[in-house]
């Protein structure tokens, strides 16, 4: 080893030689003497030295030893972090979709694994094995309140990557948040609209309708016998004006979209339930005259509707069987089954209508609207994916990376519309949004505009999204289809639903319940 300027070795000097000397003077021409005793300060310095030389000679090969055994251990390959595990439930087609999203843009190793909700919630769990859990959004409320899932760190909310400001307003505001904290990533959240045929609309010059009580009267002149000879029909075979998804799981859906107009008061919070106490309020006014009318629209069509989901309704109007359908637009559908003389249907969209009129629960009155108000609701949480990163996660940082990927507007688009339970939710998909859309939509960017709009609403009902949800929206599901079947008058068959959800809060318990239903409504209590 060659010793440089810092090796403590190359500032160590031999003795020097002592001249011969008389006294203090040299004599000079004479060898200079020198003697086989040494002095005890140099029989001290010599000593040092020795010492000294040793412990740098064994630092210096101790040294290069070390190195050499830090050079053989960092060319050892570093151990490979675990997979990082997706737990999704209820969306195989999603779960493809990021798969393959996941092998064409990502480094790792991605575990997927899938379970239905039902099995989930099928027993009490402490924690959940995975890193981010991939849910339906009605489910915050379930997966919260059980500690399953965290809350998103502030500096993710805010940063570019999550592009808060771009996410729907009341999405952003509402459907992602679990009291006042944000839990989950939008991963596609789809609203009910009114899909109707433009051919059919323009041959009985007709407008979309801004009331319910507009609506009624379309569906009315759509199903007049002599009027259907002027439409663009086949005239022969089945036939609805409308469609609307009353099957298990939609009916009280369909219920709550009709009765968010009239029971959404400007100075009201409470909707479905009394915030302090806890009663239903299913069986009111509202959703009472909401029934009627919901009930006269069906009266003597088909009782196959009461199996329709927005799915079911989609098919019947891109088929040719109806004009129109409450339900969303996806491409997941089969094109196959479009009706041959018509080809490919142009189909519009609009916002469900809404009540010029409201029920005040102060007074327990109806009144008239302000002028400032429309009278539309937007009824939020009836299907949508959300992401939440695991409680329990082995890797928080990268369950959550994973996550705002996917619900960026990049990835987005090549996951979120392979799965029918997700819509546009950022203003940036809006030029994208045919990618959310079948072929059957010929301005798709209206859409999507229509959609953001929806979303601006100063008003809105969230569906049901507290614990026991399932249980408290199957007893809603029983009343409507029991109504439109004639089986009960609307208020007698809501009175029982009401019954019913009295019972299950009992069940699950008052307090816990209010409390979930104060922060599904954005609030502590």
């Amino acid at each position: 080893m060659i010793n440089g300027p810092s090796d403590p070795a190359s500032r160590i000097h031999p003795p020097q030689e002592h001249p011969a000397t008389i006294g203090s003077e040299q004599v000079p021409g004479q060898v200079p003497y020198t003697t086989n005793r040494v002095s005890r300060h140099e029989q001290r310095y010599h000593h040092c030295n020795r010492w000294f030389l040793k412990v740098v000679i064994v630092s210096v090969i101790m040294g290069c030893s070390g190195n050499s055994e830090q050079e053989t251990t960092s060319t050892q390959p570093p151990t490979p972090p675990p997979p990082l595990v997706v737990l999704i439930l209820d969306d195989p087609p999603l779960a493809e979709a990021i798969e393959r999203q996941w092998a064409a843009r990502a480094d790792g190793r991605l575990q997927i694994q899938q379970m239905t909700t039902t099995d989930l919630l099928s027993e009490r769990r402490r924690h959940l094995a995975a890193d981010a859990v991939i849910f339906p959004s009605w489910l915050i409320g379930e997966l919260a309140e059980q500690n399953l899932i965290s809350p998103i760190p502030a500096a993710t909310l805010n940063s570019p990557e999550f592009g808060r400001r771009d996410i729907f307003d009341l999405i952003r505001q509402s459907e992602i948040v679990w009291g006042e904290r944000v839990f989950g990533v939008p991963l596609g959240s789809p609203v009910l609209t009114l899909l109707y045929r433009r051919d059919i609309f323009e041959a009985i010059d007709a407008k979309p309708p801004e009331t319910w009580g507009e609506y009624q009267k379309l569906v009315q002149r759509l199903a007049d016998p002599q009027g259907r000879s002027k439409l663009p029909i086949e005239p022969s075979g089945p036939w609805y004006p409308v469609v609307e998804p009353l099957g298990d799981g939609w009916a009280s859906q369909m219920l709550l979209a009709r009765a968010a107009g009239y029971s959404r008061h400007r100075n009201y919070y409470s909707t479905l339930f009394d915030s302090r106490t806890m009663e239903p309020l299913i069986s009111g006014p509202p959703f009472i005259r909401a029934l009627e009318e919901l009930v006269a629209v069906h009266q003597g069509q088909s009782s196959e509707m009461l199996a329709f989901g927005p799915a079911d309704a989609r098919r019947e109007l891109i088929a040719g069987r109806c004009a129109m359908a409450i339900t969303w637009p996806s491409r997941v559908e089969d094109r196959g089954e479009s009706d041959a003389s018509t080809g490919v249907l142009a189909l519009a969209a609009a916002e469900l209508p809404g009540s010029h009129e409201v029920f005040n629960l102060g007074d327990q009155k109806w009144h008239p609207r302000s002028r400032t108000e429309d009278g539309r609701a937007t009824l939020l949480g009836v299907a949508g994916r959300l992401g939440a990163v695991a409680s329990f996660s082995r890797q928080p940082a990268a369950a959550l990376n994973l996550l705002v990927s996917l619900s960026s507007t990049d990835w987005s688009e090549q996951v979120s519309p392979f799965s029918e339970s997700t819509g546009l939710y950022r203003s940036s998909q809006i030029p994208l949004a045919s990618s959310w859309l079948g072929p059957d939509f010929e301005t798709a960017r209206s859409y999507g505009e229509l959609v953001r709009d929806i979303h601006r609403r100063s008003l809105w009902l969230t569906s049901l999204r507290i614990p026991g949800r399932s249980r408290y929206l199957t007893e809603l599901d029983k009343a409507v289809q029991t109504a439109v079947a004639g089986d009960l008058a609307p208020a007698e068959a809501l009175e029982l639903a009401a019954d019913q959800w009295r019972e299950i809060t009992e069940e699950l318990g008052v307090e816990a319940q209010r409390t979930a239903y104060w922060r599904s409504l954005g609030m502590e209590p």
